[in-house]
Formats: structure tokens, C-alpha cells, sequence
């Protein structure tokens, strides 16, 4: 078998345990959002929401320093000669230093913003504090496991995450099916068991890691100041960009709270809720793959390189409109259904994320060959001016009288512009082929939605109610978007390989 054959089969394999993990966390993570919103009543959801909105803006690092981490394995781990345990441990001193940099800043900006701008509840001051101390000692512990966590994502040991994944959502399912019934302070206890998950996930990454790679961990203090300039300069511009994606994202739960308070807050997560499981549903078959394109540019195999990003980018949008159309078709019913009481505007702030998941989802494979390039600054320069822009434009939006959902239509629009800027540096400054990849991912995607969206809006036209109606109309535009998606986004050698598939595993039952 090729290596390419090979390859191709180990993205299948990693895909199906990553969507199995994702389907049981998915199903794990709604019952847990019904019930917490249950136990806590959407006021102190809210100011859950908020205030680790506020240890968000400054554990940014976590997410920018994982795919540094990642990249730089990966890469070391494509060269006939490289030495991992050199770049890991790189990459764990720096780990320990952003986390002591994250907890000076924290407690000195957090503290001052609880005191002096957080707009919540008399009496609730007490608990808003007692949060923000213990995410803050979590966020930490979890910045200096990355470097361990990201050995498992490099060496595609996707199994062991998923497992590790279930089994803290089912944990974190047990605390608020016991917080239901537990008479204290219940956002108190909320908050220490999250941040106990933390604990548990550092404490079995750093034991497996001990086990199955000791001489990659192995600790030895690397004097190659080259190596930190070039990973600390890597790193700077992730950092850049991720810091920008946690001000929009956590600065929008922060500008809906001065104006709107902590009731909006508390919508605002469950659509946020809605939007993470959506974007998981689709991103994940791009992260299945990251690996094999850093190690294939890192080769210098630009050819599949082209190949896999592509086809990535069609895949992931066409996973994202298999669940994208039926879920806005029936999320009025879906919400009902799943909340009981949905809080006010929490349909229309369900709506525009659903549209800011699927812009998204427009992206996939890009970030990972720009990430294998090394060539990222004028990417995240832009990138990061587009993001952060958007809080000051939802500021004026808000002044004007503007409805909180809007906030989140101008995300789009905004995430818009920057894919199209992103396809035009990437043929500028990585000649990679731009219309190749709006010909492999954009173009049937197109084509599926203009088949679909009139079969929504005339079954819309249907005057009907009741639970077997709208379970038929879910079902009805869930099969026409698969029909859709198996005869328009597929090529002929994508349908064998589905037929095959399908037929193997009727055999085996």
C-alpha cells in the first residue's frame, strides 16, 4: 500500500473515533446544558458565562501555544533527523512561563475589572470573585499541559483523547445531575468541579505520557536560544490572532453585559452552547487530518499537500450543512424540546451563530498549511485586526439601539471579508491554489444549498403543528440534504468508496 493510501486510511480512522467521541459528547453535552441551566436559572448562567469570559481574555495563550506545540512536533517529527524531546521541552519551559505571566496578569486586570465593571446582581459580588480565582488556578494547570496533550494530537493517538473527552463529560454530567439536589451555593459548586476536570486531565496526560514516550518527556534544559526566539516568534503571532478570537468572542459576552446584563448573558451561552456543538460537528475531520499536512509540506510534498486541504475544506462544509439545515429549520421546536423554558432572544442569538459556525467552517485545512508554511505574520496581523474590530462596531451598534443579536450578523459579515482576504495572501505568499480550493470545497457546497434552502422555506408555507410534524419536517430536510450532499458534493470515485463502505458493513452485521 502507498504512503498516501496509508495515510488516507489513517485520516478515515482517525475521523470515525473523533466523530464517535463527538457524537457522545455532543449528546452528553445538551443533557448537561438543560439541566445546569435548571440548577442555576439563567441569571447565575449567565454570570458564569461572564466572568469565565473574563479568565478567557487571559488564558488566550492556551489555545495559540497548542498549535505551536503540535506544529513544531510535528515538523521535528517529518525530518530524518529530528529530536522531539529537544522541541518539547522547548516548548514546555515556555509553557511554565506563560502560565506565571497569565496568573500575574489575571488577578491584577480581572480583579479590577470585577470591582469596577461587571454588571451583576446585588449580592452576587462574592460569587463572581470566588469563580474567577479557581478558573484562574485551573486555566494555569491547563496551559502548562499542553505541551503533553498536544504529543498525543501530533502522534494522532486520537482514541486516547476521545476516551479521556467521554469520560469528563460524563463526569461533568454526574456534578450537574448532583447539583440539582444539592441545597448551597450552587454556582460555587459548579465552578470547582469544572475546575477539578482540569485537574484530572492534567494528572492523566502527564501519567500516560510517563508510560508510553519517557524519553520524549525526559527532562533536560535546552540552551538553543535560536530554537525558543524561533518557537517564542511562532508562537507571538498564534498568539496574536488567538487573543483577538478570545477578545471577540469573550469581549462580546462582556459588551452584552454592560448593556444588556446578566438575563442576555445567560441566552447569549445557550446559543454559544449550540454553536460549539455545530462547529465540533464539522472542525473536527479537519483537526483528524492537521498532522499529515504539516508532515507532508514539511517533506516538501506540496502536491498532497493541495490534495487534502481541498478535499478537508469540502468535507468540512459539507458535514456542517448536513446538521446546519435541519437544525435552522426546526430550532424553534429543538430549543423547546430540549430547554423547556428557553430564555428570551435566545432563538434569534441561536440563529446568527448558527451562521457565524457555518463561515466558519469555510476555512477548513487553510489554517493548518499556513501553520506548516511558517509563513504566518501577515495572516494573523489581519486576522487579528478584523476580530478585535468587531467590539468596538458592536459598540456603537448597541449605543444605536440595536437588538443583542445583531452583534453576531456582523460577525459573519466579518468573517466573510477575512476569508476572502486569507485565499488571496495564500495564492500571493504561499502559492497555494485559491481556486483549486473554491472549486474542490466552495462550489458544491453552493449548489447544495440552492437545493435545499426552497424545500425549507415551502415546508415553512405549511400551516401545521405537533411534535410527529416537526419530527417529519427534521427528518424530511435531514434527507434532502444527505440526497443533496451524496449526489452534488461527491465525485464518482467518492460515491464508490460510500457504496463500499455501506455495503462492508451490511456483510459484517
Amino acid at each position: 500500500m502507498s504512503n498516501d493510501a496509508q495515510g488516507n486510511k489513517r485520516i478515515a480512522k482517525n475521523t470515525v473515533i473523533v466523530y464517535i467521541n463527538l457524537f457522545l459528547s455532543m449528546l452528553i453535552g445538551l443533557a448537561t446544558s438543560r439541566f445546569l441551566l435548571q440548577a442555576l436559572g439563567v441569571s447565575d448562567l449567565g454570570l458564569f458565562n461572564v466572568v469565565g469570559g473574563i479568565v478567557g481574555l487571559f488564558t488566550f495563550i492556551f489555545g495559540s501555544l497548542s498549535v505551536t506545540t503540535t506544529r513544531y512536533i510535528n515538523v521535528e517529527m517529518g525530518k530524518p533527523d529530528g529530536d522531539v524531546n529537544k522541541v518539547f521541552n522547548v516548548c514546555n519551559v515556555i509553557h511554565i512561563g506563560m502560565a506565571l505571566l497569565v496568573l500575574a496578569i489575571a488577578e491584577a486586570g480581572g480583579i479590577f475589572y470585577i470591582h469596577h465593571y461587571l454588571n451583576v446582581a446585588p449580592g452576587k459580588e462574592g460569587d463572581a470573585m470566588f469563580i474567577f480565582q479557581i478558573s484562574i488556578i485551573a486555566s494555569c494547570i491547563g496551559i502548562t499541559n499542553v505541551p503533553f496533550s498536544s504529543l498525543f494530537n501530533a502522534t494522532e493517538k486520537f482514541l486516547f483523547n476521545a476516551i479521556v473527552s467521554i469520560g469528563l463529560k460524563v463526569f461533568q454530567l454526574l456534578l450537574v445531575i448532583w447539583l440539582l439536589h444539592f441545597e448551597g451555593n450552587r454556582v460555587r459548586a459548579w465552578s470547582v468541579g469544572m475546575s477539578a476536570t482540569t485537574l484530572v486531565t492534567f494528572a492523566i496526560y502527564h501519567i500516560y505520557c510517563i508510560k508510553y514516550w519517557p524519553e520524549t518527556i525526559r527532562w533536560r534544559f535546552v540552551r538553543d536560544k535560536k530554537l525558543y526566539k524561533e518557537t517564542l516568534s511562532f508562537n507571538n503571532y498564534n498568539l496574536l490572532s488567538t487573543m483577538a478570537i478570545m477578545g471577540r468572542s469573550q469581549g462580546s459576552s462582556l459588551l452584552i453585559n454592560f448593556f444588556f446584563g446578566t438575563a442576555v448573558n445567560g441566552a447569549f451561552a445557550i446559543a454559544k452552547s449550540v454553536e460549539s456543538h455545530l462547529l465540533a460537528f464539522a472542525s473536527n475531520f479537519d483537526g483528524a487530518a492537521s498532522p499529515q499536512i504539516t508532515q507532508n509540506y514539511s517533506a516538501g510534498n506540496m502536491e498532497r499537500v493541495q490534495y487534502l486541504v481541498g478535499k478537508i475544506g469540502k468535507y468540512c462544509l459539507l458535514l456542517m450543512m448536513l446538521a446546519f439545515f435541519p437544525l435552522m429549520a426546526e430550532m424553534p421546536f429543538i430549543l423547546d424540546i430540549w430547554l423547556k423554558d428557553v430564555p428570551n432572544g435566545a432563538l434569534e442569538f441561536t440563529y446568527m451563530t448558527m451562521l457565524v459556525a457555518l463561515v466558519a467552517c469555510s476555512s477548513g485545512g487553510l489554517v493548518y498549511v499556513i501553520n506548516a508554511s511558517g509563513k504566518i505574520a501577515p495572516f494573523r496581523i489581519i486576522f487579528s485586526i478584523l476580530m478585535i474590530a468587531c467590539i468596538p462596531l458592536g459598540y456603537f451598534l448597541f449605543k444605536a439601539g440595536m437588538p443583542a443579536h445583531w452583534l453576531m450578523g456582523m460577525f459573519a459579515l466579518v468573517d466573510v471579508l477575512w476569508r476572502i482576504i486569507q485565499l488571496i495572501l495564500s495564492e500571493k505568499i504561499l502559492h497555494f491554489s485559491a481556486i483549486h480550493y473554491i472549486r474542490t470545497a466552495y462550489l458544491p457546497a453552493l449548489w447544495i444549498t440552492l437545493t435545499v434552502v426552497p424545500v425549507i422555506y415551502l415546508t415553512s408555507l405549511i400551516s401545521a403543528d405537533g411534535l410527529w410534524w416537526h419530527l417529519g419536517r427534521f427528518f424530511l430536510i435531514l434527507a434532502v440534504t444527505s440526497g443533496a450532499i451524496y449526489f452534488i458534493g461527491l465525485n464518482r470515485n467518492e460515491h464508490k468508496k460510500v457504496l463500499s463502505f455501506l455495503l462492508r458493513r451490511s456483510t459484517d452485521a
